[in-house]
């Protein structure tokens, strides 16, 4: 296929914009009846570029590869889970934009997954031990009544969510809120807290006055608050790995993992769409723009720090994606974005694009290191680059 060499040289040529290192305060209005649900559904996009047409060339055989990892008597890829969900996810993202090429795919997938996963799981409704778990599984729903309209998708959601929102403040008192990681009650984790605050406000702006009005708004607001305030994001801008709970809840300056400092991108849009406070997607742009400085190579390529021990898990090979995935959305929906930023969005996701199908990629066989050369290869690593590709293709 077309390789655009042009973007590959002019990616090692790249400067990356400097990163304000003073971190915006959203001070959300008073919003005791939230607005009519206005989650801006995106408008497909006419007269792509031929690059445009190559990334989803590329998307539609990288999910071919990827449906081999798909069983539809489990409803699960290799039987994994909380991944499953995230591929689950690439599925329906690559519908928001081209839906005649994803439907054939997701037709099936949808109500299967939906219906199978579960029971073949051996778990009750997506429940299980790990509220991260079960949030990643809301935003999939989300995203599939997203691009389908089938309120039951949504209503699974819903439902799934009230597990974790019982959940949030049962913490130790030090901490003030937040949610726990798991229900055995080891760890207080940036991941769950951003995944509930995304959660929170997607469902906010889907279900502003059900089952009551704020319902879902005032716990992402909440949520966003306790989260900024807890010390997770460090003088650098970016989201450490959780909170020490020996020593009074503070930053336990654990490792700066891609995906922490993605899911949580999508839930400051969110949040701004529904209380129209801009700094949202603010700090949203800060978190993002920090992290593309700071975790890039000198090719703008993104690389989890386990790469270079040859330390990752099968749960590190799904993070990098879920950063990409964010920053797409970031790009096509963020109602406050500076055109430098926005370029620079658009290009850290052709640059990842360009560098995976190029030296990461072996008979649509899709790996670990984006820089390549393509050697593990996992139902992990072919979503997590597929969210990178599928990411280039909405927004070339």
């Amino acid at each position: 296929m077309l390789r655009s060499t042009v973007v590959r040289i002019l990616a090692v040529l790249f400067t990356f914009i400097n990163v304000s290192y003073t971190l915006p305060q959203p001070h959300p209005h008073p919003h005791h009846n939230p607005r009519s649900p206005y989650f801006q559904p995106s408008t497909p996009r006419l007269n792509r570029r031929a690059t445009a047409i190559d990334y989803v060339a590329y998307a539609a055989a990288g999910i071919d590869q990827m449906q081999t990892y798909y069983s539809a008597s489990t409803g699960l890829w290799s039987n994994a889970w909380w991944t499953s969900a995230n591929a689950l996810t690439v599925l329906a993202d690559f519908q928001e934009y081209f839906p005649d090429k994803a439907k054939p795919t997701t037709n099936m997938v949808f109500p299967t997954t939906l219906k199978q996963a579960p029971a073949n799981a051996g778990f009750a409704g997506f429940i299980n031990g790990f509220y991260d778990d079960e949030l990643w599984w809301v935003l999939a729903w989300i995203k599939v009544y997203d691009v389908t309209g089938d309120a039951t998708y949504l209503d699974t959601a819903a439902t799934l969510f009230e597990n974790s929102k019982i959940a949030w403040g049962t913490t130790p008192a030090a901490c003030k809120g937040g949610l726990w990681w798991d229900k055995a009650h080891t760890s207080v984790n940036a991941v769950a807290n951003a995944l509930y605050i995304t959660a929170a406000a997607k469902l906010a702006n889907r279900r502003p006055s059900t089952p009551s009005s704020g319902y879902y708004y005032n716990e992402a607001v909440k949520a966003t608050t306790w989260f900024i305030n807890s010390g997770m994001i460090n003088s650098q801008n970016q989201i450490n790995d959780g909170l020490d709970l020996a020593n009074n809840c503070v930053n336990n300056n654990g490792p700066v993992f891609t995906y922490n400092q993605g899911v949580i991108l999508s839930g400051l849009v969110e949040l701004t769409w529904a209380s129209g406070d801009n700094s949202y997607t603010e700090l949203a742009n800060t978190l993002a723009t920090a992290t593309i400085s700071r975790m890039t190579d000198a090719n703008g390529i993104l690389h989890e720090s386990c790469e270079s021990t040859g330390g990752c898990d099968a749960d590190l090979q799904q993070f990098k994606g879920i950063f990409g995935r964010n920053i797409q959305f970031l790009y096509n929906r963020a109602n406050v974005l500076p055109a430098d930023t926005k370029t620079l969005y658009q290009s850290f996701l052709q640059k990842n694009a360009n560098a995976i199908w190029a030296d990461d990629q072996v008979d649509n066989q899709l790996g670990l290191d984006w820089s390549g050369p393509s050697s593990m290869v996992t139902i992990q690593t072919q979503s997590s680059a597929l969210d990178a590709i599928v990411g280039a293709a909405a927004v070339s």
